[in-house]
């Protein structure tokens, strides 16, 4: 690594230090071609070879989506986004940004490769909450990858389903990371990373992204290990989960509609038409949620990672996974209606057919209060139980899984509460770069969370020390006998998950037990 130049397998890199001279900063290698032009709604293809020594010091750009920031008032734009609107954006995207603290690139450091979030719609890698320097300088090999998002990530239409029959269908993003990630394994090492050491992980939709790989058979050998934060979504059978991936048949219909009424008569002439257009398009047509994401398509996934999860068809590697107590009312709308009165829950608990009986008798309301708070409590907390749910699964297969419940305090407004997202802050060691007031409790925090984080990377296992060399407290991980959870407050305490009949219930009865 002789003047922080590095040979990959299609040319040399010319990277630069980064705040920290320790520490030095590759931004906008190629993973992939340009996916543009003929290549928009393709696999993503193997990048050109290049002559002479290609800089790599300043991002590449972000995947066409809204504008991140482009609303200064708004929550995210604030929280996230400040600078935004001032970094690049394309459709040719397929970038990752790899930092190093190798000094000649003959090291051995294990590798993290992070999957930002953003509803599969929006985010880049280099967003505020993400201080990738600081990760890296504690002795691991950091790449975060952008991919494609929204209609040009995750169009699925008959059209494209009959051009390459045989290659996976709408998860155009998901194929994006999953190329990074190989491509990952194969140069790192003349990074320093060791590419037989790899930890993928991501939030929100960077953790449904996780939980694709890790449950894709062409991912399987890749990786060895998973960090999913915010979170795991369960269908259950009495709960709806739009969050989950969906059927090849029902997105292409999502698609059919979309392009009829944008206007265009084929795949073709819309692979003619501003990546920017399309992307502006989808909420006035479909409206502001999200349409475009996961499905499954028979190739990349053969299922939705929660029956995956279910049925043992996940890559056995160890996990971390939980949730932030701010966010659950968020994911609980997603849920449909839940019952307020007694005569509601009992036509409710019609679902479970002939449990409904044993339902009723552990819930046992007495009021119509009661059942007000059997719906709010942990039982039907959509990102509690279904991580839970997550840990109780991989712990009866064999896997070792860590779980956490992040409840730290976040100032700077009258909601404290940790919302969706606030553990980024701490986990990747960014409260110096947040506009938010954060204190010595809150630093002291963001070491125990990073150092869990770090630990997990280099060894499989989050605990030991934190990054000064003080003793963690202990995190167990998950087991029938022992459900532990790591509580995140001012400080890190491990903890029992509170014994809840009626979860312990739906957990079973989802597992057909």
């Amino acid at each position: 690594m002789k003047d922080r130049i590095v040979k990959v397998e299609e040319g040399y890199l010319q990277g630069t230090f980064g705040w920290d001279p320790r520490v030095k900063v590759f931004k906008g290698v190629p993973y992939a071609a340009p996916p543009v032009g003929e290549l928009r709604w393709r696999a993503p293809q193997p990048m050109t070879p290049w002559e002479g020594v290609r800089d790599a010091r300043e991002y590449g750009p972000m995947a066409v989506q809204e504008v991140p920031g482009g609303n200064p008032d708004d929550f995210w734009g604030r929280e996230l986004h400040p600078a935004g609107p001032e970094f690049k954006m394309s459709e040719d995207c397929l970038y990752v940004n790899i930092f190093t603290p190798a000094k000649t690139g003959d090291e051995k450091f294990p590798v993290f490769c992070y999957i930002h979030g953003g509803g599969y719609r929006g985010g880049y890698p280099y967003e505020q909450e993400f201080d990738w320097e600081r990760v890296a300088a504690n002795g691991v090999v950091v790449a975060a990858i952008t991919y494609r998002l929204g209609v040009i990530g995750f169009l699925a239409h008959p059209e494209l389903s009959a051009e390459h029959p045989d290659e996976p269908k709408g998860n155009y993003g998901l194929q994006d990371q999953l190329a990074a990630l190989k491509w990952i394994k194969k140069n790192i090492a003349a990074f320093g990373g060791d590419p037989g050491k790899m930890t993928i992980a991501g939030q929100s939709a960077g953790a449904g992204s996780v939980q694709s790989q890790l449950t894709s058979p062409l991912s399987e050998g890749v990786f060895e290990g998973a960090i999913i934060q915010s979170g795991i979504t369960v269908p259950f059978i009495d709960t709806a989960d739009p969050l989950s991936a969906k059927t090849l048949e029902s997105q292409e219909q999502v698609g059919k509609e979309f392009l009829e009424k944008a206007g265009f008569g084929s795949i073709a002439e819309a692979r003619k038409a501003d990546a920017k257009k399309l992307v502006d398009l989808e909420p006035e047509i479909l409206g502001p949620m999200m349409h475009f994401m996961p499905v499954v398509d028979g190739i990349f996934l053969k299922e939705p990672a929660a029956s995956a999860l279910r049925n043992g068809h996940w890559h056995n590697v160890p996990v971390i996974c939980g949730y932030n107590t701010g966010e659950l009312a968020m994911f609980n709308r997603f849920q449909g209606n839940l019952p307020k009165t007694i005569a509601e829950f009992e036509a409710y608990a019609e679902r479970f057919g002939k449990k409904k009986e044993a339902l009723l008798s552990l819930a046992d309301p007495k009021c119509d209060e009661d059942v007000q708070k059997l719906f709010a409590s942990e039982a039907y907390m959509s990102l509690i139980i279904s991580a839970v749910f997550g840990a109780y699964c991989l712990n009866r297969q064999g896997r070792n899984v860590w779980l956490y419940e992040f409840d730290a305090d976040m100032p700077g407004t009258d909601d404290h509460s940790a919302f969706h997202g606030a553990e980024l802050w701490f986990a990747y060691d960014a409260l110096g770069r947040s506009w938010r007031p954060f204190t010595g409790k809150h630093y002291d925090l963001a070491r125990e969370v990073s150092s869990y984080w770090i630990n997990f990377i280099k060894t499989g296992d989050p605990n030991g020390q934190d990054h000064f060399g003080n003793e963690l407290p202990k995190w167990d991980h998950y087991t029938d006998e022992q459900p532990a959870r790591m509580h995140f407050t001012d400080h890190a305490a491990c903890e029992t998950v509170p014994e809840n009949p009626v979860m312990k219930f739906r957990i079973a009865n989802q597992l057909g037990e």
